[in-house]
């Protein structure tokens, strides 16, 4: 062991902090301040004051703002009350690093930050109409008029206004509760994933046609619920004894506590199917009126499926609008896919009613069912091959012989890839609300039989000319998977110019 010249260094016990900002304006610096002990009941509103610029600020107080150090403090005092903690400032140090560091997405029931709600003075599951009493209060006793003398009066009457502009308006109070405000995200403002998502595979062009891709919600959520997970697994098996297996030994209330929570995420995932499927139905109604309002310009003008002027007419718009969608991001990707969808089941109807007993349609559905196998497994494939890329990462740096050329050479491919999945996955998901929507379009029962075949037509003729929509940089059609789905990295610059 080296010795050291430093003296010996005094310790201290581990004294768990909450972490918060200043809501004064001109002040807004991070700060923290001791948990209280007894713990408060959730939702009392704690007042702080800036070590900066001695404001008084108000802090809803919640148990998950606890620091898992807490327990493991409070325990160790109950059995040595004189003892101290070895672990030192380094240690407390470090949790709260942790702690700021944190969840990315917050939740309805657990905002990522509670300023707006502090400078208020409600909780985080107030009402609107709470909230507007809250601000009157707020603002009468803050108004600059009634404090002439207070220096930041105007300020802090200006946030309570930003507070309740955002918490009583629906849309905005859900994007605080997830992302917190914009002035302490970095660059702005974190990036929603759901956004990001429906922009990066063909933006609001698409949303009339295919609607808004779900696969992103589901993805924001299970981001969500997952960090949630992780904090509450951190913090419960922090300082809880363990069995011979491994696993946390719970006291008959910890037990209880478990089977309600248990219970309640029950409740909520029945609960979040059921809006799911509610969700589907409501964005395929919509898509059925676009696709029948889309296809009347056919069947209203169209005294037959083969009338010349008006098919070659229908063509031409069909073909215009598909260079025109061709540009959005994904644009010539999404057409293939919307259109070979329209086709099979145009093909399909048509098969069905005019040929013998139908025989036509049904070689259609066996086609089409193999069709989604086959890009099931293709998805599939997809998702191992990005799993595989990143075991290389995880394998490669467990050894540490991972080169940071090497690194980096792994995170482009697990890009491609991860991008490869994202997409087939997304595809998959549009080509059954499609397949839907087309059903419901082509067997909607309050129309003849002979407008049932216009629409057919219609759309076959509109399928086809997404289907004839090509890359304009080398002039070809979306061939392989490689080529399907591209992510303009270093290796795959270096494997187009080997081309």
């Amino acid at each position: 062991m080296n010795t050291t010249t430093y003296p010996i260094l005094p310790s201290r016990p581990i004294h768990p902090h909450i972490s918060t900002t200043c809501t004064n304006a001109r002040c807004n610096v991070p700060l923290e301040f001791p948990v209280p002990n007894p713990l408060p009941r959730p939702g009392t509103l704690l007042q702080i004051r800036c070590f900066a610029c001695q404001n008084v600020l108000s802090h809803a107080f919640y148990p998950g703002q606890v620091p898992s150090s807490s327990v493991t403090y409070q325990q160790s005092n109950r059995s040595t009350p004189n003892s101290q903690s070895s672990t030192g400032a380094s240690g407390s140090q470090q949790q709260q690093q942790q702690q700021r560091k944190g969840r990315k997405i917050g939740t309805q029931d657990r905002p990522l930050e509670t300023g707006y709600y502090d400078i208020l003075g409600v909780p985080v599951t107030a009402t609107t109409d709470d909230i507007k009493k809250a601000y009157r209060r707020a603002a009468i006793k803050h108004h600059p008029d009634k404090n002439p003398d207070d220096p930041h009066a105007e300020e802090r009457f200006k946030e309570i206004a930003i507070a309740y502009q955002t918490l009583s308006d629906d849309a905005l109070r859900r994007k605080y509760n997830e992302f917190g405000p914009k002035e302490t995200a970095p660059e702005g403002g974190y990036v929603d994933p759901e956004e990001v998502f429906g922009a990066m595979f063909g933006g609001e062009r698409f949303v009339p046609i295919i609607g808004n891709i779900s696969l992103a919600r589901d993805m924001k959520t299970a981001l969500q619920e997952a960090e949630d997970t992780d904090a509450d697994e951190e913090q419960s098996h922090a300082s809880r004894p363990k069995d011979a297996k491994g696993r946390a030994i719970l006291s008959p209330e910890e037990k209880a506590r478990k089977e309600e929570k248990d219970r309640i995420k029950a409740e909520k995932d029945k609960q979040k199917a059921a809006e799911k499927a509610a969700a589907r139905a409501e964005r395929v109604n919509k898509l059925v009126e676009n696709m029948e309002r889309k296809l009347s310009i056919f069947t209203e003008s169209a005294s037959g499926p083969d009338d010349p002027d008006v098919s070659n007419s229908w063509r031409t718009i069909c073909q215009l609008e598909a260079e025109d969608l061709k540009n959005e991001s994904y644009g010539v990707e999404l057409l293939q896919t919307i259109g070979f969808v329209y086709v099979a089941k145009a093909k399909h109807h048509l098969a069905t009613n005019q040929t013998f007993l139908g025989v036509g349609g049904w070689l259609h559905n066996v086609q089409g069912k193999y069709h989604v196998f086959s890009e099931t497994v293709s998805t599939l494939r997809s998702a191992i091959e990005l799993k595989s890329v990143f075991d290389q990462i995880q394998a490669a740096e467990k050894a540490g012989n991972l080169s940071p050329e090497e690194r980096k050479k792994l995170e482009e491919q697990a890009a491609e890839k991860g991008i490869q999945a994202l997409f087939k996955g997304t595809k998959l998901e549009v080509e059954s609300i499609l397949r839907e929507t087309c059903e419901r379009v082509l067997t909607d029962p309050t129309i003849s039989r002979e407008k049932a075949q216009l629409r057919a037509v219609a759309l076959q003729m509109l399928g086809e000319a997404y289907m004839s929509v090509k890359k304009d940089d080398n002039g070809a059609n979306v061939g392989d998977d490689a080529d399907y789905v591209k992510v303009d990295t270093k290796s795959s610059r270096a494997r187009e110019a080997k081309r």
